[in-house]
C-alpha cells in the first residue's frame, strides 16, 4: 500500500494559520508508529498543462504554471503566493491523481496532502490555488478509467469550488457537509449540502453522517470516491466551529471507508484542512486517518 507525499508539498507559510508542513510531520508520524516504511511512500509527477486545463480556464493555468499570480490573486486566494507555495499546490494535484489511479489499482489510494477544494475554474480561493479534486477526476473521465465519480467532503468548510467547476456535469456527484455560518460566506450548490450549527459534536455529525452517505453511494453508483477528510471538524481547530473528537473523527472516518468497500467502490483520500490550536493534534488526526485508510485496505477473514 503506497502513500503519495512529496517534499514540495511543505511549502513555508511564516505566521499563516495553514501549516503545509503538517502533512509531512503526519508521515513522519505515521513512520515513527511502523504504520508504513520509506518504501512505501510515492513521488507524484507533477501535473501538465493539459491536466490544469481540465479544471482550469486558460488564464489560470497559465498563471500557475507560470508563476504570474497579481496582488490581488493573493488576496482572494487569503495567502501570499510565492514559487514554493505554487509548486506544492502543483504537486499536491499530481498526488491526487496518483491517489485516485491507486484507487482504481487497489481499491484505497492515499494523498498525504491535498483537497483544494475551495479552488474555482478562474481562480483561488480559502487558501487553494488548484483544484487538485477536479483535475483527478476529469482526467480519470477523459481517458475513459471512470464514468461516474463522487465527491464525498467532510472538510468542515463547504468544497465551493469543486461544486463551481462539477455544477453541470452529471457525471460528479458532489456531496458536502459543513458548518453552516463559517467561510466560504456565500456557498455554492452541490448536488447534496448537509449544513450543520456551530458546536455540532460526535453523535450528531455521525448520524447525519450515517443517513447521508449510504443514500448518496447507492444514488449515484460511483466508479471512485474522492474522500475529503478535513481535520478542522475538530473541536478545538481554530477554524472549524464543530465539536468533534479525536475519536469522533476516526469513527467518521472509519465509516466512510466502509461504507464504499462494502460497494466496492474505490476510494481516494485527500487530507485538505486542519488548524488546531496544538498543531500536533492536526497531525494527529491526519495520522489517524491515513491509519483508517490503511486499515480498510485489509482483506477480510474469509467465513
Amino acid at each position: 500500500m503506497k502513500i503519495v507525499f512529496s517534499k514540495k508539498y511543505t511549502a513555508r507559510t511564516p505566521g499563516h494559520v495553514f501549516r503545509a508542513d503538517k502533512f509531512e510531520a503526519a508521515l513522519k508520524l505515521l513512520l515513527r508508529e511502523g504504520a508504513v516504511r520509506k518504501k512505501d511512500v510515492a513521488e507524484p509527477a507533477m501535473p501538465s498543462r493539459a491536466d490544469l486545463l481540465l479544471a482550469h480556464g486558460p488564464a489560470w493555468t497559465r498563471k500557475c504554471l507560470g508563476s504570474r499570480f497579481t496582488a490581488a490573486d493573493s488576496e482572494k486566494a487569503e495567502m501570499k503566493i510565492t514559487r514554493a507555495v505554487v509548486r506544492g499546490h502543483l504537486a499536491n494535484t499530481g498526488g491526487t491523481v496518483l491517489a485516485a489511479e491507486l484507487a482504481l489499482a487497489g481499491g484505497v489510494g492515499i494523498n498525504c496532502g491535498g483537497g483544494g477544494h475551495h479552488a474555482f475554474r478562474d481562480h483561488g480561493e480559502g487558501f487553494c490555488l488548484i483544484n487538485d479534486i477536479a483535475v483527478a477526476i476529469l482526467k480519470l473521465l477523459k481517458r475513459g478509467r471512470i464514468r461516474r465519480a463522487a465527491v464525498i467532503d467532510l472538510d468542515a468548510h463547504q468544497g465551493n469550488g469543486t461544486a463551481s467547476i462539477f455544477r453541470r456535469d452529471r457525471r460528479v456527484f458532489t456531496f458536502s457537509m459543513h458548518g453552516a455560518d463559517i467561510y466560504p460566506e456565500r456557498k455554492e450548490k452541490s448536488s447534496l449540502d448537509i449544513e450543520l450549527k456551530a458546536g455540532t459534536g460526535d453523535a450528531v455529525y455521525l448520524a447525519a453522517l450515517r443517513s447521508a452517505l449510504p443514500r448518496v453511494l447507492d444514488g449515484c453508483g460511483p466508479d471512485l470516491a474522492i474522500y475529503v477528510a478535513g481535520a478542522d471538524v475538530y473541536r478545538r481547530d481554530r477554524l472549524g466551529g464543530f465539536g468533534l473528537t479525536m475519536g469522533g473523527i476516526r469513527k467518521r472516518d472509519a465509516f466512510v471507508f466502509s461504507e464504499c468497500r462494502r460497494r466496492g467502490v474505490p476510494v481516494a483520500l485527500v487530507l485538505a484542512g486542519g488548524y488546531a490550536k496544538k498543531f500536533a493534534d492536526t497531525v494527529r488526526i491526519h495520522a489517524n486517518t491515513m491509519k483508517e485508510a490503511l486499515k480498510s485496505c485489509i482483506p477480510r477473514a474469509s467465513g
